[in-house]
């Protein structure tokens, strides 16, 4: 799977063809992104990615976040009451995972699509931690890994970078084989979102 180069690809649900943004939101249905697909959204923080998890939750998505924020404060800002939330952290602890132990993060993560029957959203914020924390080939190779397990299945992997973060090198090889999105891009259409579904409640 290649990566991207338009900054968006939406699938519309009826028929699983590509649209492009401006159709889709011209025709008034709902989107969704593609699945069996590893999103990375190009951010400096990731506000947009979790705007787009909580759109995916909002379809009834099975979801669980892996995230460097705290738990509780995740919880409490983004109201994610009913989503399992993994901190990476050295600190042990009840769904605290150690950044260095990348190998079973994947099995977390291929477990937690498994008994959501090849579905669900997961967001894993927190990839600039992991290359710290074991450098870049081996991030590299966990989320190639993941993400030839997610194109098997209907599950929606986003991963928010902030491209600063990187060397231009290394954001290619990590833009190879996902899907990307831009933040500009990315922010209309979720804005364009969260107005049409506000008109819908009136």
């Amino acid at each position: 799977m290649r990566a991207m180069e338009e900054p968006m690809g939406w699938v519309q649900p009826q028929d699983g063809a590509m649209g492009t943004e401006a159709e889709s939101l011209r025709s008034g249905m709902p989107m969704e992104l593609e699945k069996g697909a590893c999103y990375l959204v190009k951010e400096k923080k990731p506000d947009l990615s979790f705007r787009l998890f909580e759109l995916l939750l909002g379809q009834h998505t099975p979801g669980l976040c892996i995230t460097r924020q705290y738990p509780e404060r995740v919880r409490r800002e983004r109201g994610l009451t009913d989503v399992r939330i993994i901190w990476l952290s050295h600190t042990p602890g009840e769904d605290f995972h150690n950044p260095t132990a990348i190998g079973t993060l994947a099995k977390v993560i291929q477990k937690f699509i498994e008994d959501s029957n090849g579905e669900g959203a997961v967001l894993l914020d927190g990839l600039e931690y992991l290359i710290i924390n074991n450098g870049f080939l081996q991030t590299l190779m966990f989320v190639e890994h993941v993400n030839e397990f997610v194109m098997q299945r209907r599950a929606v992997i986003v991963l928010p970078v902030s491209p600063e973060t990187l060397e231009e090198k290394e954001l290619a090889l990590l833009e190879r084989n996902v899907k990307v999105l831009e933040s500009p891009a990315l922010k209309t259409d979720l804005e364009a979102r969260e107005v049409s579904r506000l008109l819908d409640t009136y």
